[in-house]
């Protein structure tokens, strides 16, 4: 009975051990994932267009544009204004009839009216006029007197800064700016999906070379095994085990310097997603989710040339560049003629006031006057257009020479000329750099084609060097050097892979269609 509790006891403790060590193991497997962040290329390139501090300063400056837009436009809002004044003078008179010699007089002015350029040129200016005055001349027939004025004054230039077009022009110059920000953030975008997709597939890359290094490494240390068993019953001498073992000690540190070169991908392409300095992210190993494919598509020269030319974002810069230059051409070119402006106003007047009986001194006789009546009657007076005035003529201006504006047309004829440079120098480069693509490409379909041929090869011939070894025909170090061979032939076929999906990456951005092939849509 004692030796069945002690049993029991010891199974009791046996389980309690295994459940311990299972929960024990849970939490670390646990812990070790989240160690790990899983990233697919298409998350990286989120995460890239989310936190890149250059898109955000280029979204800013898009909507800066904007509001320049908004600016220039604003120069044709009609503007509302006012006066308001208070004036007093004490006038002597030198007139003898003068009644009295001394005249006072106080006025409050009130002006409110309305001014705008419109897009034509054309400027107006329409006011209405009110004057309150108040004096101690026994000759004045209103007193107070209220006078108004509605007044329209215009002017139309009829040569030089005439038209829509030309009024409007800081209008265009300021979209197609807008645009042309529009076009530098769409090159940025581009750019930075292409180069963090670039470090990412250098991530993987290195990745799967740790997995075959580490591979070659187990084959060394089998194959060392096997080689000292041999030593130790006398059938390889005791030199054949330092080539086994230098060999080992060869792939480790190949693993060692690897696993350093993923350490630094990892940090590039964090550093690309710009994580925070203090984000956890930094803390996780970087996981690529996603794995190179290999398809051996037909990419045409021609098709890609055309597709680069119509979209690449610096060729629309340059374009609309070229259209700022010619719109100010056609400006400078207006500002040769001379100014012809017809100037015109219109009036309409009305008087009111206190009617105040006046005796002329020299007939004794008493009038009064018929303008009498409050202020508004001042205003409905001057619309009746009973009294009005007007005036209508030429305003003529010409610089003799006029060096400034013949020096000012030549030098934009001289940045259009520029630019139409700059267009075609953009073109040979934008065919340069899609041919160089395009034959990378082909170059690199071939690697893939190749290498898997070699490292067939490769396995092949160290499996055949193996059995040569195993019945006495072979040298451990033709072994190991079959086995490095097949290691180095894994490796120039996942880099020929790799570089075919880079070059794939690359083409893409030559051809501006990397948003496109990436589902990146601006905002």
């Amino acid at each position: 009975m004692k030796k069945n509790a002690k049993n029991d006891d010891f199974l009791e403790i046996i389980l309690l051990a295994v459940f311990l060590s299972i929960v024990f193991s849970t939490h670390l497997f646990a812990e070790e994932q989240q160690k790990e962040l899983k990233l697919s290329r298409q998350k990286a390139i989120e995460i890239t267009l989310q936190n890149n501090l250059d898109i955000a300063v280029e979204r800013i400056n898009s909507k800066i544009e904007d509001e320049n837009i908004t600016l220039e436009n604003s120069f044709f809002d009609p503007a509302l204004f006012t006066d308001f004044s208070l004036e007093k003078t004490t006038t002597p008179s030198a007139s003898a009839f003068a009644s009295p010699d001394v005249t006072e007089e106080e006025n409050i002015n009130f002006s409110i009216g309305l001014k705008q350029t419109l897009k034509a040129g054309t400027y107006y200016e329409l006011k209405l006029n009110s004057i309150r005055n108040i004096t101690n001349s026994t000759f004045s027939g209103l007193d107070p007197q209220y006078s108004s004025s509605i007044d329209l004054d215009f002017t139309q230039p009829l040569l030089r800064d005439f038209g829509i077009d030309l009024n409007t022009r800081k209008i265009k110059i300021a979209t197609n700016n807008r645009d042309i920000s529009k076009k530098e953030f769409k090159n940025l975008v581009i750019q930075s999906i292409s180069d963090v997709q670039n470090v990412y597939w250098d991530l993987v890359f290195k990745r799967d070379d740790l997995k075959v290094k580490k591979q070659s490494l187990d084959l060394a240390k089998d194959f060392e095994n096997r080689v000292r068993i041999q030593v130790d019953v006398g059938v390889l001498a005791p030199l054949e085990i330092l080539q086994a073992q230098s060999e080992v000690a060869a792939r480790e540190e190949a693993v060692i310097i690897t696993e350093n070169i993923i350490k630094d991908l990892e940090d590039q392409l964090k550093t690309k997603l710009n994580f925070p300095p203090d984000a956890e992210e930094w803390n996780l190993t970087l996981v690529p989710a996603d794995s190179p494919s290999f398809a051996d598509e037909i990419f045409q020269l021609e098709e890609f040339l055309k597709i680069a030319l119509e979209n690449r974002p610096e060729m629309d810069e340059l374009r609309l560049e070229l259209n700022n230059e010619q719109i100010d051409i056609a400006y400078k070119k207006n500002q040769l003629y001379p100014t012809i402006d017809l100037v015109a106003s219109f009036g309409l007047n009305g008087i009111s006031g206190d009617a105040v009986a006046v005796t002329n001194q020299s007939t004794g006789l008493t009038q009064t006057t018929r303008f009498g009546g409050n202020y508004d009657r001042s205003l409905s007076r001057a619309l009746s257009g009973d009294t009005y005035s007007y005036d209508i003529g030429l305003k003529f201006e010409y610089p003799i020479g006029n060096r400034a504006s013949k020096s000012s047309l030549t030098a934009s004829k001289l940045e259009v000329e520029k630019t139409l440079i700059e267009i075609k120098n953009q073109e040979q480069q934008i065919t340069l750099e899609v041919k160089e693509a395009v034959r990378e490409i082909e170059t690199n379909v071939k690697r893939v084609n190749v290498t898997r041929v070699s490292k067939k090869l490769a396995t092949e011939k160290m499996s055949a060097e193996e059995k040569k070894f195993e019945v006495g025909l072979s040298t451990s170090f033709k072994v190991l050097e079959f086995q490095k061979d097949l290691t180095e032939e894994q490796s120039k076929e996942i880099k020929a892979i790799i570089d075919y999906t880079k070059s794939i990456v690359n083409l893409y951005r030559v051809a501006g269609i990397a948003l496109e092939k990436n589902n990146v849509e601006l905002n």
